[in-house]
């Protein structure tokens, strides 16, 4: 190797030192020119440890000791010498064995070129662009209530007969992953319900303000009962996982992005997790990693549900997989639409960021009462699987039997 080439890896080398053991979250985000030019790479990396050593939270690792091998940190620099790519950050994808690095493409190169490179390469498993995700929801209705226990307003609670449910089931004992946006775990209607969280997205200047969406699906999802404030919950007594992948379009915003690699690091958190059910309130294009990741979690026996887009044109990915339950919105109840589930999520009323609450809209917040549900479901008969909850959901009759059965 001439001395050129030497001292550029070397220099490699060196920027990479501290990639491995962390990612820096601030050039995964919200800048249009990166985000365009940025690709994901994965290759099988036979040295990656899927039984790690304990944390306080079923004995796996947090974001900040996750450790890429030696051997797939060389890879990936020589990968990015050889194309001259920038790297930007790698991370093991256990549960697939493979890693997954983000490159940079510069200006310079087409685009289309460098990923035909890469992909005749033979160092490299799979090659595709970043993708962007949306969250599933509408604007708030901007009518903010205050002062005694809402329970009366929460329509589509009492049109499900939660409050009978819960004479039976609470969720207790079924761990639910959900993937968005952070979750205000100082709201009094929360504190106490998220069992763990963890960052998976670029940093914001104020959580709060940044976890409007996910605090808002949370309340659907877990809000404390008969605690004398605020709403409740249609699977209060789960262990939650809030797992941020997302970040707010603007400050202060609903609307939220996430992206192929901030999806796929939530992904693989929530299989190794043991999660029995994925949250996934947020839609976008076709993604291969995802794909293999949701199929990995099905194989699993983890039930995925998925909101649908109220655009017709738009793609549906990834409640268009086979096995994931797809959830689209309505005003009241569940029914049957075609081979989805339509549940509530018109004028939700929920919690917000900074002890608010509000009325939400959009399929985001029909998929945790489909969620809820499942856990219901899943605390009374452990042994059904996604086939057995999606048949009982596209028959709503049928529930009632479903929770007074032995």
């Amino acid at each position: 190797m001439n001395p050129i080439r030497v001292a550029t890896l070397a220099i490699l080398l060196l920027l990479g030192c501290g990639c491995a053991d962390r990612i820096d979250f601030a050039n995964l985000g919200d800048q249009p020119a990166d985000r365009e030019r940025r690709i994901l790479v994965t290759f099988i990396d036979r040295g990656i440890q899927r039984d790690l050593p304990g944390n306080s939270q079923d004995r796996y690792r947090t974001r900040g000791t996750y450790g890429n091998s030696s051997w797939s940190e060389r890879i990936a620099l020589k990968l990015a010498e050889r194309h001259q790519l920038r790297f930007v950050a790698q991370w093991p994808v256990t549960e697939l064995g493979v890693s997954c690095v983000v490159y940079e493409i510069p200006n310079a190169l087409p685009l289309p070129q460098v990923i035909g490179e890469l992909q005749n390469d033979d160092d490299v498993g799979t090659v595709q662009p970043m993708q962007s995700f949306q969250v599933l929801a509408d604007h708030p209705a901007g009518n903010p209530t205050h002062g005694d226990p809402y329970l009366p307003l929460q329509t589509a609670y009492n049109a499900l007969n939660i409050g009978e449910w819960h004479k039976r089931a609470t969720g207790q004992g079924i761990r639910i992953a959900l993937i968005d946006t952070g979750v205000d775990l100082e709201h009094p209607d929360l504190k106490g319900q998220i069992d763990y969280s963890e960052n998976l997205a670029p940093e914001p200047g104020d959580h709060n303000l940044a976890d409007m969406h996910g605090t808002a699906v949370a309340g659907v999802l877990s809000a404390r009962p008969d605690n004398g404030i605020g709403i409740a919950g249609i699977a209060p007594a789960a262990d939650v996982l809030a797992l941020r992948a997302c970040w707010p379009e603007q400050p202060n915003a609903l609307a939220a992005r996430c992206n192929s690699f901030t999806l796929a690091l939530a992904l693989n958190q929530a299989i190794r997790m043991n999660a029995r059910i994925i949250n996934l309130s947020l839609s976008g294009p076709e993604d291969p990693l995802l794909k293999m990741l949701i199929e990995k979690a099905l194989t699993k026996d983890i039930i995925v549900i998925a909101a649908v887009p109220g655009n017709p044109l738009a793609c549906g990915f990834p409640a268009n997989i086979p096995g994931v339950i797809a959830v689209n919105q309505l005003d009241l109840n569940l029914k049957a639409d075609g081979n989805q589930i339509a549940a509530p999520g018109r004028d939700i009323l929920t919690t917000l960021p900074h002890e608010s609450y509000d009325f939400m809209t959009g399929s985001s917040f029909a998929t945790p009462h489909v969620a809820g549900l499942t856990a219901l479901l899943l605390q009374l008969h452990p042994d059904w699987r996604a086939a057995k909850i999606k048949q009982q959901l596209l028959h709503p009759e049928n529930l009632l039997s479903a929770l007074n059965a032995d």
